[in-house]
């Protein structure tokens, strides 16, 4: 039954999401719009951790399920597509890098203001 309630806190999210995005005429993405309501309530402290915890640690262990029908989609389409393979492709590897280097800047951004936090707290003793 717990896993019943928080999933249907999560689905909740969405549909929230969904509701916002229409309201918006879809200016953002729903699924955007779900998951910033999720955030907004765990920060809020509306929804808490355990609320949600073991439902969206099954969902995230089990993503690559989500993604058959996205694979399988572009198999019905590879026909249209084969033209441009090498550019999507090509695309793919660019966003890859770009997002890799976004993380890893992100992260020395991080580590360096903790070690910052650090140093300070460590001068005030």
């Amino acid at each position: 039954m717990k896993h019943l309630k928080q999933l249907a806190l999560l689905l909740a999210c969405c549909v929230g999401g969904n509701l916002i995005s229409a309201l918006l005429h879809g200016a953002l993405p729903s699924n955007v719009l779900g998951l910033t309501l999720l955030l907004v309530l765990l920060i809020c402290r509306a929804v808490k951790l355990h609320h949600v915890e073991d439902t969206a640690d099954f969902l995230l262990q089990n993503m690559a399920f989500f993604f058959l029908p996205a694979c399988l989609g572009i198999l019905d389409i590879f026909a249209d597509i084969k033209g441009e393979i090498l550019a999507i492709l090509a695309v793919c590897l660019l966003t890859t890098l770009c997002t890799a280097a976004a993380t890893a800047l992100t992260v020395h951004i991080v580590l360096k203001l903790q070690h910052r936090e650090n140093e300070e707290a460590f001068d005030r003793d």
